[in-house]
């Protein structure tokens, strides 16, 4: 076998925050750059090499694949893999907030069933990934992650035990940027004290996300991208963790919300203006892609 190259592209979700934890809860997810980058290449025994800020890693990831795949396959392949990720830091060492470690489960997932000789199609390297990402979390994570950084592109992730994508684009003249924020909300905590509310929430957000995604123009989709920021807020308010963000200058609030658990993420999606201290998010058409 000569050495492989591949890629895997970040992660973000726009739309559907907490409702993709649950069975049948939907969310709209873009796969973003930076890409982490793969090297697979025959060895003696198994050798796997990560590139990270700080030189401390965290290798339950590794090991959540290895075993995995390795259930998988019936044995321990062979081979050396190289995973960098150091493009989803800043030089200061501080993460992206881009899906790193779910991009990161795809490349080691991919790059072991590649050393081991095996050709699996996107589904099955999707539930192994899924599999071993939620292992190294101790059982947690919805899965929109991993398959958004699988197939790239845009698409309506729905969550559950075997989560599933579906590649829908967004509405014309969507154009997505970051800015920071300061908390995460404890959405589980909250669904145990309220689970009449919770499946409330659920329901409401399914219906503004499938509107969403309906809509041809980023116009016409506004009031549900607004319901869908509402029910964040609301949320944030049950939680005791405010998910109502301020954007900076140049930012229209009444396009940004926050995006992921709480407001320790703002994202906009119409466009950016000068001078705006948020940054564009540069889209990723292509998921898993194997150099030829």
């Amino acid at each position: 076998m000569n050495p492989a190259r591949a890629t895997v592209p970040g992660n973000i979700l726009l739309l559907g925050e907490y409702a993709v934890l649950e069975e049948g809860g939907l969310g709209v997810a873009l796969a973003v750059e930076p890409r982490v980058q793969l090297e697979a290449a025959p060895e003696d025994g198994l050798v796997i090499e990560s590139r990270w800020p700080g030189g401390t890693a965290d290798n339950s990831f590794v090991d959540a694949a290895v075993h995995t795949v390795s259930a998988f396959l019936g044995t321990r392949c062979n081979g050396r893999l190289l995973v960098d990720s150091m493009r989803f830091f800043s030089a200061d060492g501080r993460k992206s907030g881009f899906g790193s470690s779910a991009a990161v489960t795809v490349a080691l997932v991919s790059g072991l069933l590649r050393l081991a000789g095996r050709s699996v199609g996107l589904s099955e390297t999707a539930a192994l990934a899924v599999q071993a990402h939620r292992l190294a979390q101790g059982g947690r994570g919805s899965g929109y992650d991993v398959l958004t950084s699988l197939h790239g592109g845009s698409g309506k992730v729905r969550g559950g035990a075997a989560p599933t994508w579906e590649a829908v684009p967004l509405p014309v003249g969507c154009e997505p940027s970051v800015f920071p924020g300061t908390a995460a909300v404890s959405y589980q905590d909250w669904k145990a004290r309220s689970p009449g509310p919770a499946r409330d929430f659920l329901r409401e957000s399914n219906a503004a996300i499938r509107s969403f995604c309906g809509a041809p123009t980023l116009e016409r989709a506004w009031p549900f991208f607004d319901a869908s920021r509402k029910l964040g807020i609301e949320l944030g308010k049950a939680t005791g963790v405010s998910a109502e963000i301020t954007p900076p200058p140049g930012l229209d609030p009444s396009w940004c919300k926050a995006a992921g658990a709480g407001n320790e993420l703002g994202i906009c999606l119409a466009q950016v203006l000068p001078g705006s201290q948020s940054r564009l998010l540069r889209a990723a058409a292509r998921g898993l892609t194997w150099e030829p």
